[in-house]
Order: structure tokens, then sequence, then C-alpha cells
């Protein structure tokens, strides 16, 4: 995993591999937003930023066959890949001592992947999710903007 600098916030987490050739994957976004508790002090700016994906559970869903509104071409099999992601932000407080603070949640994440026509459903598949962007903004002193662009993989024995 990398680390890169964007606005004075170091982000850790982004997976910077050039990919291979990928038949079966899915890019999905995950926008929340995060409040410090009460028990914390105030935030005046970000620092670092650490997001780790983790997939909990997979569970492959037979579908209608044919293309879908949005013109996808649905085959009649997907897997659903749910997770979580770890994030947590470090930051400076806003007060005269100017010290580091940090907090965490975990937010959950869904989504499906389709599978190819001639799937077997005795086949084994193995999915994979990897961080492509991560972005981080102050609302106000308590609460954080957060996109997290991700790739899901599926690989197919």
């Amino acid at each position: 995993m990398a680390t890169h600098m964007r606005e004075l916030i170091e982000y850790h987490g982004v997976n910077r591999c050039a990919y291979g050739k990928l038949p079966y994957f899915k890019q999905i976004n995950r926008d929340f937003t995060f409040c410090v508790s009460m028990q914390k002090p105030d935030i005046e700016q970000i620092v670092k930023v650490w997001v780790k994906p983790d997939i909990v559970q997979q569970k492959i869903v037979v579908t209608p066959i044919g293309t879908s509104l949005e013109g996808q071409r649905v085959t009649g099999y997907k897997v659903m890949v749910m997770g979580d992601i770890m994030y947590k932000v470090e930051y400076v407080v806003l007060e005269a001592s100017q010290s580091l603070h940090t907090a965490h949640v975990t937010i959950p994440f869904c989504g499906d992947i389709v599978l190819p026509e001639e799937f077997n459903t005795n086949s084994i598949v193995i999915t994979s999710v990897s961080v492509e962007d991560i972005y981080s903004e102050p609302m106000d002193t308590r609460c954080i903007y957060n996109n997290i662009t991700m790739m899901l993989i599926a690989d197919l024995c």
C-alpha cells in the first residue's frame, strides 16, 4: 500500500499497483460523514488518514438475464461482496496546545460483480478489494466528509 499527499493531508492505504487484465470487477464509491465523539477535542486540521478495507462475506446470487436500465449486461449470476472499511484520522486539535489526536470508525460497504454467462455454480469465487483513492475534507470543527473509491475484484477457480 502506498502513501500519498494531497492538500497537506497524508493518505495511507491506497493501492498504487497497476492492474493486469481484470475480467470481473466493479468500482464502487463509499462516501460518509465522520464526526468525532464529544470526548474528543475539536478539529483544526487533518494530518493523516488511514483506510483498510476488509471483506467480511460474499454470496453468489441469481439474477435475471438481460440488459439493465443502465445498459449493463446481466448474465444471471452476481457475487455480492460485503465488508468493512477501517477508517482512522489523525488531526491537530483546535486548542493552543496544537496536540495531535486520532479518531476511528468502521464503515460498512457492499457491492456486486457480474459473473460470466458460463459461470458454473461449483466454481470457487475469490474476491478481493483494493482502495483506488481517498478524499477527506473537514466540514466544520467536529465532522469530516470522506469519499473512498474501491475496486472489487472476482477471480474464478
